[in-house]
C-alpha cells in the first residue's frame, strides 16, 4: 500500500519537485531496495523536463539531512521545493513503518 501511494503521488510532483526527490531517493540508504527500484522510474520520467538545480534547491536537499537547517530554509522554499521534502519524509515515513509492521499514516496527505 505504501508503494502504490508514492508511486501515485510522483504524478502530483512538479518536474522540480521530482528531481529534488530522485536525488534523494538515490542517496538515501535507509529506502529498501526494490522500492528505489519501483519509485525511481516514475521519478526519471517525471523529472526529465526539470531545469537545472539551483542554490535554494541544494538547500532543500541539506534540510532533508538535516533538520537544524530545515528550520532556515522552510522560509525560504518554494511550492515544489516543499512538495519534495514531503514526498522525501513521507517516503522515510512509510518505510520505518513498514520495517516495523505498521500501517501507512503518510506526513505527505496533508498537502
Amino acid at each position: 500500500m505504501e508503494m502504490d501511494f508514492h508511486l501515485h503521488k510522483v504524478q502530483a510532483l512538479s518536474p522540480k519537485a521530482a528531481k529534488i526527490a530522485l536525488r534523494m531517493l538515490d542517496r538515501d540508504p535507509r529506502v529498501p531496495t526494490e522500492w528505489v527500484m519501483a519509485l525511481r522510474p516514475a521519478l526519471v520520467e517525471r523529472s526529465s523536463e526539470a531545469e537545472s538545480f539551483g542554490g535554494t534547491d541544494w538547500m532543500t536537499i541539506a534540510a532533508i539531512e538535516r533538520p537544524g537547517i530545515r528550520r532556515f530554509t522552510e522560509r525560504f522554499e518554494s511550492r515544489e521545493q516543499r512538495h519534495a521534502r514531503l514526498w522525501v519524509l513521507s517516503l522515510r515515513t512509510a518505510t520505518k513503518r513498514h520495517d516495523r509492521g505498521q500501517p501507512d499514516e503518510s506526513v505527505y496527505g496533508a498537502l
